[in-house]
């Protein structure tokens, strides 16, 4: 047994879902910084203050305070005045994060496929890009069609 697995026997469940989120949000492209103050501040039941999420992370409080930044620029946290300090919580909304995903997959898509127009060469290419774009499109309709549903 190597020790990945021997820590990992060993994590609290609260350290295995900060663990998870966090290597979630790398996979989507964000920083391990930004992905770990993320996931902090969505497995905590109360806001927190910059030093405590320093305190968590083993972060500087102006590498903190940086990320938290960042994470407010992308609407996924909110800063809280409370009584002298400022407080943040996590807005917690994988669809949105999904879907902003997904539009920025299938931007990247169109224009390759724009791209390939009219290049013999790489129809092969130009296919497998069409079928992709189709794909999802067609999570596009599904998603409209049950938000139709549970609108009624």
């Amino acid at each position: 047994m190597d020790s990945k697995t021997k820590s990992a026997e060993h994590e609290s469940p609260v350290d295995r879902a900060v663990r998870l989120v966090k290597s979630m949000m790398m996979n989507w492209g964000f920083g391990e910084g930004c992905s770990f103050i993320y996931a902090v501040l969505i497995i905590s039941r109360e806001p927190l203050s910059a030093e405590g999420i320093g305190e968590k992370t083993n972060y500087a409080y102006s590498s903190t305070i940086n990320y938290l930044n960042t994470l407010m620029r992308m609407g996924l946290v909110e800063r809280i005045r409370s009584i002298r300090k400022n407080l943040y919580m996590a807005n917690v909304n994988f669809v949105e994060l999904i879907k902003a995903e997904r539009e920025k997959v299938l931007g990247y898509l169109n224009h390759l496929g724009a791209d390939l127009e009219g290049m013999k060469d790489l129809e092969h290419l130009r296919e497998k890009v069409e079928r992709a774009i189709d794909y999802l499109k067609g999570v596009d309709r599904a998603v409209d069609k049950d938000n139709k549903v549970l609108e009624e």
